[in-house]
């Protein structure tokens, strides 16, 4: 009766794995792939609030008419044309917004050149320099396995990281898919534990702890 009930452990616990990476197989582009838009979406509401006089409420009128662009190909187009005439801040929105349509219209190479080169701008805010050598690192990771994947996001969830919260929940499915089971619940709970994750990060970070379960992985 041990034995038997050993087996059906053992059988139980290799189809909540394959439960976890087929969930994460079909999940897992959301987490490692670039949400530019909505970032930049944000960034664009932000900057609008913060000004008021006419030149910059016109700046914010190009970048939604750009914004509203079916065609992706096109939109980062509208956005590469109006970073080269508009001032540093809405142009630094276009250039990352760019990014983001580029990744839309399956040129990821390009997106990945727009990204780097906001990054190398020392005339660009720090903290979306960061943002896009973030982001740029998450494209190149999709070429890599999921163990060299998850090493290239070590550097982004170090303690005082901006975006160490999205780098914890990419490397949890980077180790997940990697069957480091113990590796991504750790991540998963760091996310957790922090009160000041967003409704929505907590929400997938959640969903993935679930499937993680408890005990030994």
């Amino acid at each position: 009766m041990a034995d038997r009930d050993s087996f059906i452990d053992e059988v139980s616990e290799e189809l909540r794995r394959d439960r976890m990476l087929t969930a994460w197989r079909r999940w897992g582009p959301w987490v490692v792939g670039v949400v530019v838009l909505a970032v930049a979406g944000a960034g664009v509401a932000t900057w609008l609030d913060q000004q008021e006089n006419a030149e910059a409420r016109a700046a914010g009128a190009s970048l939604i008419e750009a914004a509203s662009i079916p065609d992706a190909t096109e939109r980062a187009e509208a956005f590469a044309s109006r970073a080269e005439t508009l001032d540093p801040g809405p142009a630094l929105i276009a250039r990352l917004t760019e990014a983001g349509a580029l990744v839309e219209a399956g040129d990821r190479a390009a997106a990945i050149e727009v990204l780097d080169a906001i990054e190398s701008d020392g005339a660009a805010d720090p903290l979306y320099r960061q943002l896009a050598g973030f982001k740029a690192a998450l494209l190149r990771a999709v070429d890599l396995t999921p163990s060299e994947r998850a090493d290239a996001l070590a550097a982004y969830v170090q303690e005082g990281e901006p975006f160490r919260m999205l780098a914890l929940e990419a490397r949890a499915a980077a180790l997940l898919e990697a069957g480091d089971i113990e590796g991504a619940r750790a991540d998963v709970e760091a996310v957790l534990n922090d009160p000041m994750v967003s409704p929505s990060l907590r929400q997938r970070v959640g969903q993935m702890q679930e499937l993680l379960g408890g005990g030994e992985g």
